[in-house]
């Protein structure tokens, strides 16, 4: 009797750990890729390719903007540049894409721009604050910037044009 006990207990105590455990999974996805509302932070950052000529975040007012953090080191990042050239070539009309390298050398972040042919205008943050600014926890991360200059979504990992696409459609 008291082993059946045990066994029992034993039994539904794994069985709430593992029920916590995929919550707790479930709720984190959930948070990955988060919706919200706030106003973005200004920055005025160096084209990557001339360090003389800076600019920011008030040149693109008026504009649904795409800010791309990713570092030259980063995996997921090399596997995201051909989405990210796909999203710059078929948007570009109705979107401002903007890579943001960060944690980064100079050197590797143009041999990254280089080797995976990115099209679209690139940044860099040496000394700026914007990671903390933007809450960026690690790359790649993709911050979404609506017209109005609020941050609508706030991506962590690899994005695709197809998430993409559905949501500039629905800011129309």
């Amino acid at each position: 009797m008291t082993k059946t006990l045990f066994r029992i207990f034993l039994f539904l105590s794994i069985l709430s750990i593992l029920i916590i455990f995929f919550i707790s999974i479930l709720q984190t996805n959930k948070m990955k890729d988060s919706k919200l509302i706030r106003k973005a932070v200004y920055f005025k950052l160096p084209r990557i390719d001339n360090l003389n000529d800076s600019l920011s975040l008030d040149d693109f007012k008026g504009k649904i903007i795409i800010l791309n953090f990713w570092a030259s080191w980063c995996e997921p990042c090399k596997e995201e540049a051909n989405e990210l050239n796909k999203i710059y070539t078929n948007l570009k009309d109705s979107i401002i894409l903007i890579g943001v390298n960060i944690w980064d050398r100079r050197e590797n972040a143009l041999e990254f721009i280089k080797n995976y042919n990115l099209k679209f205008l690139n940044l860099y943050s040496k000394d700026n604050p914007i990671s903390v600014d933007y809450g960026i926890t690690g790359v790649p991360e993709t911050v979404i910037i609506d017209k109005e200059g609020n941050i609508i979504y706030h991506f962590k990992g690899p994005i695709n044009e197809k998430i993409i696409k559905e949501i500039i459609k629905n800011l129309k």
